[in-house]
């Protein structure tokens, strides 16, 4: 079966591991989940509660809420490269133009034997 015709039942959903953590604050696992026909990010974090024992924490996200964090994060790095407002790391700056090499003089004949 191709995952283009794939559909996903009603209440029913995937996780995958996140290879691509970085941070803590990162989920362990992220996937999509079906609610009433709509889809929603899924993640996932692997936790311990004060006993030791391993839990999961979930957050479902709708399609509504990841525009609109996308469309933030996009404002929000607009405005600190165009404005100037640096939220984190300063810009790497512009590398100078290398300066061009001299013309080689090509008048200069004065070994040649004919």
């Amino acid at each position: 079966m191709s995952q283009q015709n794939f559909q996903q039942k009603d209440l029913t959903g995937v996780l995958f591991f996140n290879a691509y953590k970085d941070k803590d604050t990162q989920p362990n696992f992220k996937g999509k989940i079906t609610i009433e026909g709509k889809e929603y990010a899924l993640s996932a974090w692997e936790r311990k509660d004060k006993n030791g024992n391993n839990y999961y924490s979930l957050q479902a996200t709708s399609p509504d809420e990841q525009q609109a964090n996308a469309q933030s994060n996009i404002d929000r790095l607009k405005s600190a490269v165009f404005a100037g407002n640096s939220t984190s790391a300063a810009p790497a700056a512009i590398p100078a133009q290398p300066k061009p090499m001299p013309a080689p003089d090509f008048d200069d004949d004065d070994d040649l034997p004919f």
